[in-house]
């Protein structure tokens, strides 16, 4: 059985933003012009297996924040100030820099798991995996 994100519904992980989540100094390498997951590894503490793994906790979870956005409505305040094609234009805009930061983030998991390869399933992956087994009992 594969789990999606669909399946899982967490408020704690829908009420923030993918910037808060990983954190000023991540998020300033990702969204850099010059952005390699090698070297953004380079710089951060990974000393311990426990810092690897609070670093993939928020890298995930703003993947899944920026992924989970895709589709998010902008506020109503926006929509007196614009256009409606500024407003379209922009809603073409985040999305693109949401998908981009998103690949980016996912390309740094996959570069922090293939450097800790027995590192232990994130906060989300268990409770993908928690809400998983609680659905199966129930049907």
């Amino acid at each position: 059985m594969i789990l999606t994100d669909d399946a899982f519904s967490d408020q704690r992980w829908a009420c923030q933003n993918g910037r808060a989540t990983l954190g000023d100094v991540i998020y300033r390498y990702i969204t850099s012009d010059q952005f390699s997951p090698d070297c953004l590894l380079d710089c951060l503490d990974l000393s311990s297996e426990y810092q690897a793994l609070e670093i993939a906790n928020r890298v995930e979870a703003s993947i899944y924040v920026w992924r989970r956005r895709g589709g998010a409505a902008k506020p109503a305040s926006r929509a007196g100030a614009k256009s409606s094609w500024g407003i379209v234009k922009d809603m073409i805009m985040d999305t693109e820099k949401r998908d981009l930061l998103a690949e980016r983030a996912e390309g740094l998991l996959i570069s922090l798991k293939q450097r800790f390869p027995g590192l232990t399933q994130t906060s989300l992956d268990m409770s993908k995996i928690q809400y998983n087994k609680v659905r199966r009992v129930m049907f």
